[in-house]
């Protein structure tokens, strides 16, 4: 059989019994793209870098989960981000913009990246101009034409008189001054799957495809990069990761690159990343031996990444030391790093909420209920951490004056 003949039976494979089996349009739509994939293996010696197979699953025009037509966000899509729990999430974010603008001898820009339903531009603007603070202009980086008609939609229908402030962009611009925002984007960029090994023959686990299904095989790391990422890591957690027999994680080099991206534009400002993750000693944890990777698919997580080929949210929890260091090293202050809890407790959520009719009950219920998710440990509250970078700015970031915890990192 052809990697063509197979690939619709084959993206059935390996699935957890949790899961819902695709529809036949589902399981149609996948084809081509699990062909493509199939067909790169083969054209590349049986196997692809992890790196490369998420890219293809998640970028590739048109088929790719992150740029298709399928709904990915809210009750319809796979999973729900922190904006589309309530605009308090926003607000609160907005307030810690504003302190920054403020301080800008200018005002300055917004860049966010990944801006989803545009859920979190919207509710960002109404807030600033509450607070007469808005931006200069809001320039939005989204590589999806589905998302970003939804986002022009969102803006247009909710704050049609902020649309001339709104600008999407195909490139990095020359130079920044302002807030640069990415929301759940760091876990979303492609990453290196890996084996630590004892005796230091560290291997890359690769993607390959045979018995009629994708698989992982073994091999030796695809860059001097990585070897050297590889070594790093190892020698820096060896304590942790020897514990295990076997130690499979992630490195993601795209992050380096990225916040090396950003470091090079930026003049005077903070970037402020949101996502889920940890620092470097509890990424390579002994109990994280199967690795970090998450999977979403109609509101279920699970970790294999190898089915439902463009049906399914793949992500990697972020390893915050390493996005640190990498500003560190591209001459960023680390202005802070704190939960999200704590961020959002300095920027006033207390005196949002504060603002809702607690004898309104069922409007009380409905407003603060979504909170929970935001701030309880056992939901988003401990998971998502925050951290600030900044360049030729000195001031007290209020997102970490409850609790800043760079010593963490």
């Amino acid at each position: 059989m052809t990697a063509a003949d197979t690939s619709m039976n084959m993206s059935l494979r390996n699935v957890p019994q949790t899961l819902p089996t695709p529809s036949i349009e589902e399981i149609e739509f996948s084809q081509p793209l699990t062909t493509l994939i199939c067909k790169e293996i083969a054209e590349n010696n049986g196997k692809i870098t992890f790196d490369r197979f998420m890219g293809l699953a998640l970028y590739t025009p048109e088929l790719g989960y992150y740029v298709s037509d399928k709904p990915i966000f809210g009750e319809q899509g796979d999973f729900i981000t922190a904006p589309e729990l309530t605009p308090l999430f926003s607000r609160c974010l907005a307030m810690q913009i504003k302190q920054i603008l403020s301080s800008l001898e200018n005002g300055g820009d917004i860049l966010e990246f990944g801006a989803g339903a545009g859920t979190m531009a919207c509710d960002i603007l109404m807030e600033l101009e509450k607070q007469n603070c808005l931006p200069n202009r809001y320039l939005i980086s989204e590589i999806s034409p589905a998302l970003r008609q939804r986002q022009l939609t969102r803006i247009s229908t909710y704050t049609p008189h902020l649309i001339d402030r709104v600008t999407w962009v195909e490139e990095l611009p020359d130079a920044f001054t302002g807030v640069i925002l990415g929301n759940e984007l760091l876990d979303a960029l492609t990453t290196h799957r890996v084996l630590f090994d004892k005796n230091g023959d560290h291997k890359e686990l690769y993607v390959t495809f045979h018995d009629n299904k994708l698989d992982w095989v073994e091999g030796p790391p695809s860059s001097d990069l990585l070897t050297a990422q590889l070594n790093n890591i190892y020698n820096a957690n060896r304590e942790n990761i020897d514990v295990a027999d076997r130690y499979e994680s992630e490195i993601n080099i795209a992050s380096i690159k990225w916040i090396e991206s950003l470091a090079s534009i930026l003049t005077q400002g903070v970037i402020l990343l949101i996502d889920y993750g940890f620092s470097e000693e509890e990424f390579y944890r002994p109990g994280r031996h199967e690795g970090s990777m998450m999977c979403h698919y109609k509101h279920l997580a699970h970790n294999n990444p190898l089915t439902h080929i463009g049906l399914q949210d793949l992500t990697s929890h972020v390893n915050f030391t390493k996005i640190a260091e990498t500003a560190f090293e591209n001459e960023m202050d680390i202005m802070g790093y704190t939960t999200q809890t704590y961020f959002l407790l300095g920027c006033g959520l207390e005196s949002l909420l504060n603002e809702i009719d607690i004898h309104n009950t069922k409007l009380f219920m409905a407003e603060t209920q979504p909170v929970k998710q935001l701030i309880l440990p056992d939901e988003m509250g401990e998971l998502f951490k925050v951290i600030a970078l900044g360049k030729n700015i000195e001031l007290p970031l209020l997102g970490f004056a409850v609790k800043n915890q760079l010593e963490r990192l």
